[in-house]
């Protein structure tokens, strides 16, 4: 008599699949990444990766909004963007993976950027903060909200995937990072320009 198959659990097996679509992905991006790596460290049949996102963009695609929703959580006050931009360190330094993702992401699918309404409502909600921001003088109008706040992420991920640094040069950079954020918002040490 032969033993009877134990039943699937389909989320630990999504699950199993993300978590090795991250590491696979971060790795070596969309284009480098391989399914039978992702499905041997998932402990899965590759069949089921297809069967449960349809392609290896799709997956992709899957990852960054798996990734996103942890992403919005994230504290933020437009009056104090400093304190945002650490905040930011810290996560990115917290996930090195999804550093790399985003690096991934705006080289080969540029197109997905905000793709997650998730995101794309927290990133809408983060500008019209700091435009109100700007409105109150709290934050300068030198440079458009939108563009601020690209410019914010890019500083906090910027070191995020060397895993070399000292826990020292670590605190460094993170008060570093405050200081040069708030030179970016300061309207008493930025001029407004006109056209």
């Amino acid at each position: 008599m032969t033993k009877p198959a134990e039943p699937r659990d389909a989320d630990a097996t999504r699950r199993r699949i993300l978590d090795a679509a991250t590491i696979e992905f971060a790795a070596f991006g969309l284009a480098g990444a391989r399914t039978a790596r992702i499905a041997e460290a998932a402990r899965s049949n590759p069949r089921m990766l297809y069967a449960y996102y349809g392609s290896k963009n799709a997956l992709f695609t899957a990852v960054l909004n798996h990734h996103a929703a942890a992403h919005t959580t994230i504290p933020f006050d437009a009056e104090d963007l400093p304190r945002y931009a650490q905040h930011l360190f810290d996560h990115y330094r917290g996930a090195p993976h999804l550093a790399r993702l985003l690096l991934w992401q705006s080289l080969e699918r540029p197109d997905l950027t905000n793709a997650s309404p998730t995101l794309r409502a927290a990133t809408e909600h983060r500008i019209a903060a700091i435009e109100y921001a700007q409105s109150t003088g709290h934050v300068t109008l030198a440079v458009p909200a939108a563009s601020l706040l690209d410019q914010i992420h890019t500083l906090a991920r910027a070191d995020a995937t060397d895993s070399t640094l000292s826990s020292r040069r670590t605190a460094d950079q993170r008060h570093e990072l405050a200081l040069a954020v708030a030179a970016l918002i300061d309207p008493r040490r930025v001029a407004v320009t006109t056209a």
